[in-house]
């Protein structure tokens, strides 16, 4: 589930996991009916938005855009390691979208509403229907981002090679993350997975 650190000039929730209920593990779960009330709870104060998704149920996703769109605070949305399918729609909601310079955005056929002029909705429509995969160069330089942040080191990523075999054209940089909680697992690849983090091995 999210957390909130409820600072006195501004808040933070830490939008990690599953979006909606995971059948799993109940602590990678983010719902709508508890993200709405905690943001609810804010009364206004600026919002940092920091995800870390692969994404989820779309109609749970649609009620935590649309929490975030009626908020009447200022959203900025960072996405630290990834916002997929249903992640990325909550992340466009959001008044600004940051992202790390080693993130991932990746959007593809889902429901979803849109308004543009032909072209516009016709490019959206085709990166969708093949499964798009974003950098955060190519997102900023899109305009689907505001800005980009360098980042010397990945810390943490979200992509599990389990979950990620129901994409069609993940990236092949993919970098394996676990779900179970206080495991270590140790890859030939210079990385050391532990709990569900990756740490480059120096």
């Amino acid at each position: 589930m999210f957390r909130i650190k409820n600072e006195a000039e501004k808040a933070t929730v830490y939008l990690y996991g599953t979006i909606g209920s995971d059948f799993w593990s109940s602590e990678e779960s983010n719902t709508a009916k508890n993200f709405a009330k905690e943001l609810d709870g804010l009364k206004g104060k600026p919002v940092d938005i920091r995800i870390d998704s692969l994404g989820g149920d779309v109609y749970e996703g649609f009620a935590i855009a649309s929490a975030i769109q009626r908020y009447k605070g200022e959203t900025t949305a960072h996405i630290d390691g990834i916002a997929a399918s249903a992640a990325s729609y909550i992340a466009m909601m959001a008044d600004k979208v940051v992202m790390s310079s080693f993130a991932q955005l990746m959007i593809h056929d889902a429901w979803t509403y849109a308004q543009g002029n032909a072209q516009e909705l016709a490019d959206v429509k085709k990166a969708m229907d093949e499964e798009t995969w974003y950098t955060a160069d190519e997102a900023l330089e899109l305009g689907l981002v505001d800005e980009k942040v360098a980042t010397e080191k990945r810390v943490a990523d979200a992509l599990d090679r389990t979950l990620m075999g129901r994409f069609k054209h993940a990236p092949a940089d993919a970098i394996e993350k676990s779900h179970a909680v206080d495991t270590v697992a140790r890859s030939e690849e210079g990385f050391v997975l532990l709990g569900n983090h990756v740490y480059r091995k120096e």
